[in-house]
């Protein structure tokens, strides 16, 4: 009879203290986020499940999310409110190309526990709504259920606003969590027990913006390099006749800035690729321009350079490699002007200096290039014609 009652006390207990998932980002030990799903959510297959974000260090924001990715995760980004004490809960989708946007469908309470006091930051969620979302569901079995997380460092964002902008993460990535071991109780608000049974989740990937920043920025410098200084002005040596063999310092040159278009562009796409961006504008471009000018420019030069070896005269072929080029240029300086668009409307991260700078060299090399190319031949023939 005493070892029926041991038995009876144990599986109330069982039903009663809740069962945690806690995951803590690598690197990021002061951040912890936490699920529950209650025993009567998980028999029924509908109801609340409960969720925590919590932070020893104060931060701009961070966030956690159902999904393997950002692209159709029901989001979660906490941040500051306005008075510093407390927090705001911001349900988010994520979408393409931009930050997550308000999911005004969601359906949380913001519970007791939540707050910022002592620097902790605190947000304890139930959620009715994180069974199925636009976009996605959620499998209560799952034994390794995605979910990604985000934080952003810097100073607290003091809104109270569900929409407040935010801008693109210092880290991020994504965790497995077992929801059966999530599994359990029957609280209201799971968070405030102490005696919870808890297990940790694990990580699947790290996504460290850190060194994407470093990327994007070796991308641009390489590129703006490439084609508003190098390709151009390397052109324009052939106008210059100062050398005999001008020709082939033309070529070495060109093949140089080739090569460092390959390398900018071999960073730009992996850039596209994390930034899950493969599918805008600019990288489109550049898939096409660079590819192209790999193919065909140095071939038609050189077969330009051995029929002139051979005839003495121009081919088709020059012509081909001429407008080509200077076409590839045009389009790599506009691309670049969509790059630093697409930087700026979807990371945030394009000073106004640097688009301004820019422009203002991509300017004078073009208002130069025309001047040589153009305008200077012109002068040329109207004084020696009789």
């Amino acid at each position: 009879m005493a070892r029926i009652h041991l038995y009876s006390w144990m599986a109330l207990l069982a039903g009663t203290f809740a069962q945690l998932q806690t995951f803590s980002p690598p690197g990021q030990s002061f951040i912890s986020y936490s699920v529950n799903i209650p025993q009567t959510t998980a028999s029924s297959g509908s109801g609340p499940i409960y969720i925590q974000l919590k932070s020893t260090q104060e931060l701009q924001w961070f966030a956690w999310g159902q999904g393997s990715r950002m692209q159709g995760a029901n989001i979660f980004v906490v941040y500051a409110s306005h008075d510093g004490n407390n927090v705001t809960v911001s349900p988010r989708l994520g979408v393409e190309h931009v930050e997550p946007t308000y999911n005004d469908q969601a359906q949380i309470s913001v519970l007791t526990g939540s707050g910022i006091s002592n620097g902790v930051m605190t947000a304890n969620i139930r959620c009715d709504s994180c069974l199925a979302w636009p976009g996605g569901s959620e499998n209560l079995n799952s034994s390794a259920s995605p979910w990604v997380w985000a934080v952003k460092y810097g100073q607290l964002l003091n809104s109270d606003s569900l929409t407040q902008p935010i801008t693109i993460h210092d880290a991020s990535g994504v965790a497995a969590l077992d929801l059966q071991k999530a599994t359990g109780g029957a609280s209201d608000n799971p968070f405030l027990a102490s005696n919870n049974s808890n297990s940790a989740g694990q990580a699947l990937t790290i996504f460290d913006t850190g060194n994407i920043a470093s990327r994007r920025v070796a991308h641009a410098v390489l590129m703006i390099l490439v084609f508003v200084i190098f390709f151009p002005s390397f052109a324009l040596m052939l106008h210059t006749g100062a050398h005999s063999r001008i020709v082939d310092i033309h070529a070495f040159f060109q093949l140089f800035t080739l090569a460092l278009a390959i390398s900018g562009f071999g960073i730009g796409i992996s850039l596209a690729k994390a930034l899950h961006l493969t599918g805008t504008y600019h990288p489109i471009i550049g898939m096409v321009a660079v590819p192209a000018l790999i193919l065909f420019q140095p071939a038609m030069g050189f077969l330009q350079h051995r029929y002139f070896h051979k005839t003495g005269k121009k081919s088709v072929f020059a012509y081909l490699h001429r407008w080509f080029g200077r076409s590839i240029i045009v389009l790599g300086i506009v691309n670049g002007g969509l790059g630093f668009h697409l930087a700026r409307n979807v990371t945030s991260t394009a000073p106004v200096g640097a688009i301004i700078a820019y422009s203002v060299v991509a300017g004078i090399v073009g208002l130069v290039y025309a001047l040589v190319v153009i305008v200077l031949p012109l002068r040329k023939q109207r004084t020696s014609s009789p």
